[in-house]
This record gives structure tokens, sequence and C-alpha cells, in this order.
């Protein structure tokens, strides 16, 4: 039965961008629970239009199988481009037949459940979303919700058509008002959130783990590294083989997320140092304590690819990063945001992750100084409180709206 409180729906695919964009639309989902007088629902979009489950896994399998960066983009971008074409700039306002059947799914599921608002957490599903409502004749809100900054490089990213549009930079704000010719009034600049509550989605996977015991509760001054890999695994195996040989009294934790093998390959080839530790999940709390002791080093480091989503919570937890380069266009700001703030060091090849590595250990008081620098930006922009003040100040008056 419908409440009569106002209903905001959250549509977000799970499959694009890994764990991180669904994170991203938990935290989103939650912020608005706790700051706006409605009922909020979080629905993952592939379900409704199974088409983007298809495209989704295409990236998983651009992302896993690419041989190197360069590789990587070209794939990625022309997938891009083949959805670009399907649904090109400005169809949201006059679709085809074509696409007006390709959305048909979506277009019943609002008709259904006419939410007052209804929240994409990437731009295209925000477009798709703004086209479908008009097709049901709603006057369901539009929001688009941008976790990643660098997809307003993507025409597919981007409209001048939702309601409202929330971005975490005011670059972002910038870069689509003048790809788009969007209302200004209509883009808000409300900061990154950090899915730092919302990792439910990491489960032990017993056949990876080690022997049980503490982690890091040896000497305070050793390093404390905390590798995570979502992608490229060889390189990271790789770069375990250099620590192990180079550094075996660093206190590390790999995790190879969502690839048992990936684990149990680190963990064989790594098997005479019991201090190290190796999960292919984790429990939300497992997640923490490793961050918590991570954080209380003064060597604590986060080793992954350079996503924003990992980069921002480490600057959360003041642990530095040192990343390497992806190749996705979305993720090529990372870099100059880890730079111009010294949150660490994003490196373009293994080769220099490798070296960098050798360097930060060997000499780890460089870690610190990156730490510190982290300790600052996340108390002057990752005040989570503030964002959602901002995000909240923002949606409510599409609920106020006739």
């Amino acid at each position: 039965m419908r409440s009569d409180r106002p209903q905001i729906q959250v549509l977000s695919p799970r499959t694009w961008g890994e764990f991180g964009n669904y994170l991203a639309a938990t935290r989103f989902s939650r912020v608005l629970r706790g700051e706006v007088d409605a009922d909020v629902t979080l629905l993952e979009a592939e379900p409704i239009l199974p088409w983007l489950g298809e495209a989704g896994a295409e990236i998983r399998a651009i992302s896993l199988t690419s041989p190197d960066a360069a590789t990587r983009t070209r794939r990625y971008m022309a997938l891009m481009a083949r959805l670009q074409e399907r649904f090109p700039s400005g169809f949201e306002a006059d679709p085809t037949p074509a696409q007006i059947a390709e959305i048909a799914p979506l277009t019943d599921h609002l008709s259904a459940a006419a939410p007052d608002v209804v929240v994409g957490t990437k731009g295209f599903v925000a477009r798709l979303s703004v086209a479908a409502v008009r097709l049901a004749g709603l006057r369901t809100r539009v929001v688009s919700h941008v976790t990643n900054p660098g997809l307003l490089r993507l025409p597919l990213h981007r409209s001048p058509y939702p309601d409202l549009t929330l971005v975490g930079f005011d670059r972002a704000k910038e870069h689509l008002l003048a790809e788009t010719g969007a209302e200004p009034d209509r883009v808000h600049v409300v900061g990154p959130l950090v899915a730092q509550h919302d990792l439910r989605d990491f489960m032990t996977d017993p056949s990876a783990a080690p022997a049980p015991g503490p982690w890091g509760d040896g000497d305070r001054e050793r390093p404390r590294l905390i590798v995570f890999c979502n992608r490229g695994g060889d390189t990271y195996l790789e770069l375990l083989q250099r620590i192990a040989a180079h550094h075996p009294d660093t206190d590390l934790v790999f995790v190879g997320y969502d690839d048992p093998d990936l684990a149990r390959r680190a963990a064989a080839g790594a098997a005479r140092l019991a201090h190290w530790r190796f999960h292919s999940r984790l429990t939300q709390a497992e997640y923490f304590d490793y961050i918590d002791r991570a954080a209380r080093s003064p060597y604590g480091l986060l080793v992954s690819k350079a996503g924003p989503n990992t980069t921002l919570e480490a600057a959360y937890f003041g642990i530095p990063v040192l990343m390497l380069e992806s190749g996705l266009p979305m993720e090529q700001w990372v870099p100059g945001l880890i730079h111009e703030h010294d949150l660490g060091r994003a490196c373009a090849t293994p080769e220099e992750l490798f070296r960098t590595v050798d360097d930060w250990l060997t000499r780890p008081s460089a870690i610190e100084a990156h730490k510190k620098a982290a300790i600052g930006f996340a108390e002057s922009v990752l005040d989570q409180e503030a964002v959602a003040r901002r995000i909240a100040a923002a949606v409510r008056p599409l609920l106020e709206q006739p």
C-alpha cells in the first residue's frame, strides 16, 4: 500500500562501474532517508532494463580482459559510441519509435510507481528516465546524481533536461553547463559523498582467508598496506612478489575483490608471510577493522587502481593512496585530484607503481607526508554532514512543487 508521504525512487545500475556505483547509490539513498521527509526506494536498473545489464557485462569484460590501458580506453569508448548512437544527445525530448520501444519497460515501471522524484545515479539512466517520464505523461521530477564527474566527459551521461543535477565539484558544474547549455539553477554543487558506511556487499570468503589472528599489531612504525584489486590482477600479484622479496616486514592485506582464485594465487605466492592477509570479500566489520588499523599507522597506505570512490574513501580516513591509472576515460581526472591535493601518487605504468612502492617502503616518511595532506583534504572537502545538508536542500524543493 502506497504511503501518503512523497515517494522517491533511486535507480542505479549495479553492473556499471564495478561495485562503486551501487555503493554510491546506497549512500545517497540513506542520505535522503535521513534528511528528507519522503519514502526512498533504491532499485537496481538492470531488472527494469535488462539491456543495461548486457552493457554492464561488456564493461566488466573490457576492464578485466584488456591487456593495457590504451586497449581498455579504445574498447570502452567504442561501447560508449554505440550506446550514444542509439541514444544521441537530445533524444529525451523527442524519442523515436525504436527508442520508445527500448525504454518501454522503464516507462511502464514509472507509470505504475508514479514516484514524485526519480533519481538516476548514472547520467545515462537519468536521461532514460527523462524520456520515460515524458512518455508516461507523469509530473515526476528527474534528478541526475553524478557519482563520478569524469563521466561528464562522455555525451552519453550529460543532459540539460533533468530537473536537477547534483555534482561534487565546481569544475563538474562548469563543464556540464558549457557542454549542454543547462540552466545554472538546475545544477547544484553539493560536494562528494563517501560510501564509508555502505559496504554490506563485502562477504567473507573463508577459502581465501589465512590463519586467524590480528593484523597490524606489531611495530607501529612498520608500514601497513591495503592492496585492493578489482582489475589487473597479474600486476598486483607481481607487486606482492616484489614486496615479499624486499619488504617482508610490511603489514599487508590483499583484497582480490570478487575473485577467489586471484586471492588464493596471491596467498600461495606469499605463503611464508604468516602476518599477511588475503581475501576476495570481507565482512563490513573486517573491512573497517583493516581501514582503522591502516589509518592509525603513520605509514598506512592504500594501493589500488585510480578510481574516484576508492581515492575519496581513503582520503576520508586519512590514508594516502598509491594508484595505477586504469585507462578508463571517466577516471582520467582522478590522478589530477590526487596530485593537486598531495593525496599520494597515481602511476601511469606498472613499472612506475613498482618503483614507487619500493621507494616509499624504503623511506616511509614519504607516506607520512601524504597522510597529513589527506587528513587536511578530508577536513576541508569531505565533511559528510555538510554534503548531506546540501543534497537535502537541493532535493526538497522538487517535492514541494505542484
